[in-house]
């Protein structure tokens, strides 16, 4: 079953996209992480949307145990105020 997380923090905007195409630069070929979306909350202003995509929560679970994976999290975690994470498993997935 495919599995996003999702996860909202504080950070500057344009810092939130240069870690994240730092990550999918340095993650490319290990990563478990499929596709990455970055957004702003227009009902909370300074509020980062990031949702990752992944092929199954187990996958996302190997992902979290990469270096590279580790190595990123302590550097937004250096950076970002309270990260709050909502864990979905994909029930459909339509494109329309």
């Amino acid at each position: 079953m495919a599995f996003v997380q999702v996860m909202e923090f504080e950070m500057e905007p344009a810092e939130a996209v240069r870690l994240l195409e730092q990550y999918a630069e340095e993650g490319k070929g290990i990563t478990y992480a499929r596709r990455a979306v970055l957004g702003l909350d227009r009902n909370r202003p300074g509020t980062v949307i990031q949702i990752i995509f992944f092929d199954s929560a187990e996958e996302a679970e190997m992902n979290n145990e990469l270096e590279i994976t580790q190595r990123g999290g302590e550097e937004f975690s250096a950076r970002a105020l309270e990260v709050k994470f909502t864990d979905v498993d994909v029930i459909t997935d339509i494109t329309i």
